[in-house]
């Protein structure tokens, strides 16, 4: 799959996750987008492009939070019938959004997106090379 499709695949992501934050990508959409649902270079091509777009401020946490746990909900559903291994980098920016969710202060003082997910996907993208597994 080329860069356009694979911005184009974004794109259609993008515009479910705005739309309505509470309705998910069926993991069959993302199966018909990747040509399977383990299909690993899908999965860390998308993940790296959510994390460029948010880092450049084209796309809010909201979003790539919910394109993320979608996708996430997609590889598990793979991985119930094909037991893989977890792709990286997407497992590790999985991780990053959903360190934003909570918080760790009880009187929730603290900004969980600011204090971890916004130095953890900086840190990602500042890396010179992505192994992809």
């Amino acid at each position: 799959m080329d860069g356009q499709a694979l911005e184009c695949r974004l794109a259609e992501m993008v515009e479910i996750a705005r739309a309505d934050p509470r309705r998910r990508i069926a993991p069959e959409q993302v199966e018909e987008w990747a040509g399977d649902l383990a299909n690993h270079q899908f999965y860390n091509v998308i993940a790296l492009m959510v994390a460029e777009k948010y880092a450049a401020g084209v796309l809010s946490y909201q979003v790539c939070d919910g394109i993320m746990n979608d996708l996430w909900w997609a590889w598990l559903e793979s991985l119930e019938s094909r037991g893989r291994a977890v792709p990286e980098p997407f497992y590790e920016i999985f991780s990053a959004y959903d360190a934003g969710e909570y918080h760790r202060k009880r009187d929730r003082s603290d900004n969980p997106v600011k204090e971890h997910t916004d130095p953890w996907i900086a840190e990602i993208l500042s890396r010179p090379s992505h192994p992809m597994t």
